[in-house]
């Protein structure tokens, strides 16, 4: 069932809790709605029934990622809403937020002083940043990402990693902040979030302007020696690979200068039929000219390249010889404790919680969810398509995360500073 706050609120911190417990009512949609059967195994002590056609992603015994499921969104076609041309491919085809799911947003921001913000990869689509689990996000274009026990075990895998990695940062390290980014910036600026948190790799929220950011899964503009944790910057670690592969180097340059035109094709490789695929499901377009093929970028700035790194070099550690990382939470792997504990920490203390662009697919990110609702916060979901927290958020709304934002921090209640 999803669940939705109405009417306006004009709240004392005190009181923001048990409202938004209060106005916790079940849409006038949701008879349009399938039923939702609940996990009767779901163990007793657990205040978040769990809709059971959700599973958590996993690692399989041969080291594969195994993701979770989630329905899938209706498809817009073009007679029900046109793609804006400012609208990358990457971002889903939405209507506006509508007037009144604007005000509910404004209501939850200024009825909840301690306010925590979550952002997920949805965040960062509009930027051209693909997603995972869209209807054009990085699985249903048949990518698998790596796993952490993949990377530890074997070089190759390594190699591959890398060369991909390389051939995409470039680009990737250029990705601008988007309205949702710079709309979050305002409002902690004005001192109306008290803390924000990303599952998302590619330091935007940084860029926009965002202080105090705990990067709950990492950052791929850092990376990370395996044996003695010692973190190094990335652009001069990607000018250390490119020296020690002059080809590869050469081929990423020249497909940079391919412009306009390898944005457009890369853009195209997002639509379902378009671009080849080979054995390991990367998308590819080739240029006219059949020398340059243009990848498909991915949530973390890797792109699929045709025989990526048999023979690409890495070094390793400078220090001690170890394995270099980038500094992500692969799947499979965990996030780091004292980040986790800090995350957990501002969840349980918050009075409410808003998500961004987040399906909470990943344990990591729902358990926040959870926290928060079990310590007597009130739960928002700003995102495109289902959660796995849509049965008990107070608060539920699919729109695009900059438009809808970026209209909520110009509301006339947000632009004074909170006092």
């Amino acid at each position: 069932m999803r669940l939705v706050a109405s009417g306006r609120a004009c709240l004392s911190a005190a009181g923001s809790r048990a409202h938004w417990r209060k106005l916790r009512v079940a849409s006038a949609h949701t008879s349009s709605k399938p039923n939702i059967q609940l996990d009767n195994s779901t163990d007793p002590s657990d205040t978040l029934l769990r809709r059971t056609e959700f599973s958590q992603d996993r690692i399989g015994r041969d080291g594969n990622l195994i993701s979770g499921r989630l329905p899938a969104a209706p498809v817009l076609g073009p007679e029900d809403i046109q793609r804006p041309a400012f609208l990358p491919s990457t971002a889903p085809l939405l209507p506006p937020i509508a007037d009144h799911q604007l005000q509910q947003l404004v209501d939850f921001v200024t009825g909840n002083r301690r306010l925590l913000v979550l952002t997920g990869a949805g965040c960062s689509t509009e930027s051209a940043v693909p997603d995972y689990r869209g209807p054009q996000g990085a699985y249903n274009t048949g990518f698998k990402p790596m796993t952490h026990q993949q990377f530890m075990a074997s070089e190759a895998a390594r190699r591959r990693y890398w060369a991909r990695s390389f051939a995409g940062w470039h680009e990737f390290s250029g990705v601008q902040p988007n309205a949702a980014h710079e709309a979050l910036a305002r409002l902690q600026g004005r001192g109306w979030l008290s803390h924000l948190i990303t599952q998302n790799v590619d330091r935007l929220h940084h860029k926009a302007g965002s202080t105090d950011v705990i990067e709950l899964h990492g950052t791929t503009h850092r990376v990370v020696c395996m044996q003695c944790e010692d973190l190094t910057e990335r652009q001069p670690f990607q000018e250390q690979l490119a020296a020690l592969n002059p080809e590869a180097a050469a081929a990423v340059a020249k497909m940079a200068r391919a412009g306009p035109d390898a944005e457009a094709a890369r853009q195209r490789a997002l639509c379902v039929g378009a671009g080849e695929r080979d054995d390991r499901g990367g998308a590819f377009v080739r240029r006219p000219d059949g020398d340059v093929e243009i990848p498909v970028r991915r949530p973390d700035g890797d792109v699929e390249l045709r025989d990526a790194g048999t023979n690409f070099v890495v070094p390793p550690c400078p220090r001690c010889g170890g394995i270099l990382k980038p500094y992500v939470v692969f799947f499979g792997d965990g996030v780091p404790p004292d980040r986790s504990s800090r995350a957990l920490e501002l969840a349980e203390g918050c009075d409410g919680l808003l998500v961004v662009g987040s399906s909470l697919m990943v344990y990591s990110a729902f358990r926040l969810a959870k926290a928060a609702k079990a310590s007597g916060g009130a739960l928002a979901v700003l995102t495109a398509g289902p959660t796995r927290a849509d049965a008990v958020a107070d608060l539920k709304i699919e729109a695009l995360a900059g438009e809808a934002l970026s209209r909520m921090a110009a509301h006339p209640s947000l632009l004074i500073p909170r006092l």
